[in-house]
This record gives structure tokens, sequence and C-alpha cells, in this order.
């Protein structure tokens, strides 16, 4: 059967339009999907006055312009499968044209926000701050409660960042849907591969290096100065307690030969925001701590169009001649290419997905 790309791309008030390339990016560590479309400049310009030429008067304008809405579809023998959707960032004038575009977060730039909230939910908060725009917020949401919040003059962008930073959550979109909560708490489908079968490209997809263990400490710190210290309650694998013991056994045989000049600390000290629910807080220091002393394999794996592919999917990689490799790994980010020379997406891993007692979850 032969394989031959097909588009679907929509800007503005046209749809069917064809690009000379098209590149894209969503990562579930930024809530700024972006997307490149390049265009070929002579095809998508208009004339105003279509009975004057320009020694005349007459005068050329671009059919595209900023805040347009983006729809961009692509696939094989028209099996399309959405790969973004937002809108017209920046368009650049040349040959060709480049319309630069960002996702629903790109809405939210201009959203002037000022509110204090004694409590308020995660949840109750982003509906205040997405009010009059297209975002939709995920019903997998969790919904987290917080204290003593303000905001001046923050734009709702600033809000994202807020929640992100101080509160150690993880906020990224799924086309318009908004997604706040644990980083794995929505995975949204498993999609399997076979390393050397229907994969492009697999040498970034090698084992991690990790050469002690840190210990990820999340400190929370309330209006009165106490101090609450939560740590990682994940069991350790047996890979795990011999690089523990290994790295005990140096530190100790360090400190011998000098116990004045050295100082080892084994501890990542991470703050967040006080009174965030001490579940809620567990969850997150268990999820940066697999990620810190993760030793498996990570990298990307780099695909044709389909399977299709997106952040949050879990992919099961079957190692094929590279058993070693095989799991099921979370996708972290997905970036892709179309254009004259084929259509390829790559798909960044972060780690092994299983819960602690090696199911998966």
């Amino acid at each position: 059967m032969a394989f031959y790309l097909t588009s679907n791309i929509s800007i503005g008030g046209y749809s069917n339009i064809k690009p000379n390339k098209v590149s894209w990016k969503t990562d579930v560590n930024s809530f700024i999907d972006s997307c490149m479309i390049t265009l070929p400049r002579i095809t998508h310009m208009i004339n105003e006055f279509p009975d004057k030429t320009e020694d005349l008067g007459g005068t050329k304008i671009y059919q595209f312009k900023e805040g347009d809405k983006v729809s961009v579809s692509l696939g094989y023998n028209k099996r399309f499968e959405k790969r973004f959707e937002g809108f017209v960032r920046n368009v650049k004038m040349g040959i060709p044209v480049e319309l630069e575009c960002e996702g629903y977060g790109y809405q939210l730039y201009d959203i002037i926000f000022n509110k204090t909230y004694s409590t308020v939910t995660v949840k109750q908060l982003l509906q205040d701050v997405t009010a009059g725009t297209d975002i939709v917020l995920s019903q997998e949401m969790a919904d987290v409660p917080l204290k003593n919040v303000r905001f001046k003059n923050a734009t709702g962008i600033q809000v994202l960042e807020y929640l992100k930073k101080e509160c150690q959550l993880s906020v990224y979109f799924n086309f318009n849907e908004l997604y706040v909560g644990t980083l794995y708490g929505k995975v949204q489908k498993k999609v399997p591969i076979r390393i050397g079968w229907n994969t492009v490209k697999d040498d970034d997809f090698q084992k991690r290096k990790v050469d002690k263990n840190v210990k990820i400490v999340v400190r929370e710190k309330d209006k009165k100065g106490a101090v609450t210290k939560t740590k990682s309650k994940l069991k350790k694998t047996d890979e795990e307690k011999e690089r523990e013991r290994i790295a005990r056994e140096k530190k100790r045989q360090e400190n011998a030969i000098n116990r004045i000049t050295r100082k080892y600390d084994d501890q990542k000290e991470i703050k967040i925001k006080a009174g965030i629910p001490s579940k809620l807080v567990q969850e997150i220091v268990n999820r940066l701590q697999l990620k810190e002393n993760y030793a498996g394999y990570e990298g990307s794996i780099q695909l044709f169009l389909e399977p299709y592919i997106n952040k949050g999917m879990v992919l099961q990689v079957d190692g094929g001649m590279f058993p070693e490799k095989s799991g099921d790994y979370f996708i972290e980010s997905v970036s892709g290419e179309y254009g004259m020379s084929g259509g390829r997406q790559t798909a960044q891993l972060g780690f092994i997905w299983h819960d602690n007692s090696g199911t998966t979850s």
C-alpha cells in the first residue's frame, strides 16, 4: 500500500491551506504549545483593489494576521490527526511567509487579573482567570485548595506560572483543554511501537547515568514561620539500594580523607506554597523523586506520523533487537515536522511508567 502525505490546515477564515512546511512542539513541562507554518509568499497575497496596479496606488495586503485561529491536522492518505490548535502569534513576511503560532495559552497574555482569595481551589481560580476565553478545564483536574492567594495586575500567563513554580503543580494544555495537577495525573492512552519496525531513529534513547542518590525534600513555611518538610515514600529498587550502598561507602572513604574542607549534601530542598493538602504534597515529592533518581532509559525516539502520539500518553516500547529498552515510557513532549522531505514526529521519553511495585499505573 502506498502512503502519501496529506494535510488539513485552516487559518482564520481560510481552509485547505497547503504549506511548504509545518513544525510543531508540545510539552508537559510547558503551557505554551508552538507551531511554525511556512507558506509560499506569492499564493498568500491578495490585492485590496483588483482594478488597480501597485503603480496606480493599489495596496497589497496579506490574508493572515495576528490572532487568527489555526488548526493543523496531518497524516497519510487523508487519515488526519490533529497536531496543533491555537492562534497566529506573529506573521513574518519574506520568501517564504512564516506564521509563528501558539496554543491556547495565547489567550491569557492580555488578561489582567486582580483578585485576592483567603481560600480558593485551583479549579475556581482557573475558572475566574479563563472566563471569556475558549479554554476549557480538564475533568481530571484535582480540586486543590489554596489559602491566602493574591494577584495584582497579573496576566493569565503569570497565574499559570504561579501554579507551576510556587505550588509545584504541572500545568499544560491539550489543545484548548487546560490541565493542572500532578504531572502524571492525566495519562491519555497507551501506544505500542517496536524499535526497528515502525521507528525512524532511536540513537538518542539511552540509559541515564546517575552517580548518586539525591533525596528530594519539599519544604513548606507558613506565615508563623513553622516549617514542614516532606520526603518521598517511594520504595527503593534493588538497583537503587546497591547504588546507595556504593555511594555511602564512597562518601565514608572521602570523609576520612578530608573531613574539614569537603561538604556533602544528599538532599535537594524544593520550596512549595504552604497550605496544600499533605496527600498532594506527598504525590508531588514522589514525582520529583522518581525523576531525580531514575536510572533507566530516557531520551527521544523518532517515528513516522503513524502511530499518532501526544504528550501525556504512554509509549509501550518493544525493544526488538534491544530488549533492555522495552517498557512503558511516559511521553513528556512531542515535536514534529511535515514537508517536502516527509513527515516525522519525535517523542521525548522521561522514564518507565509504573508504580513502585512494578505494575503499570
